[in-house]
């Protein structure tokens, strides 16, 4: 019989590859529908987003866990993390809200009555860049260090 691990890399490979994303694209389509209604599609924008994210971080397992074992499993894993972090997810974020901030100095926001702040979402995107930029930097320091 073989090992229980590579069913599990197998079912993290399609949970993560295939079904989440397919569920996020679900998810916003009936998001879409509803907005078309007349009703609020905030949640579902929550729900798509955070089956990508689930689909990111079963990537990321499924990272890991092909790793060698070793001392510096540890530090390892805690770069991938840290790449994964700075490099898709705050990119990612900053981009959403520069999104905002561009419907909102539209006047979008006033449009639907959400009253949402264009400012708040420039300096999010800002901070959500700085973040990624120094976790980069943090990255670039630990993999060239001595």
């Amino acid at each position: 019989m073989g090992s229980f691990q590579p069913g599990l890399l197998n079912l993290a490979n399609w949970m993560g590859n295939v079904m989440l994303p397919i569920g996020a694209g679900l998810i916003l389509a009936c998001g879409i529908y509803q907005f078309s209604k007349g009703q609020e599609m905030e949640r579902y924008i929550y729900g798509a987003m955070a089956a990508l994210l689930g689909s990111g971080l079963l990537r990321l397992a499924e990272v890991i866990s092909q790793q060698n074992g070793g001392a510096d499993q540890y530090m390892v894993m805690l770069l991938t993390v840290t790449n994964f972090v700075g490099n898709v997810l705050m990119p990612f974020y900053a981009a959403i809200e520069i999104v905002r901030l561009v419907l909102g100095i539209g006047g979008v926001f006033e449009r639907l009555a959400i009253g949402d702040d264009w400012l708040r979402h420039g300096m999010a995107a800002m901070g959500a860049l700085l973040v990624s930029g120094l976790l980069r930097l943090l990255e670039y320091f630990v993999a060239n260090g001595s």
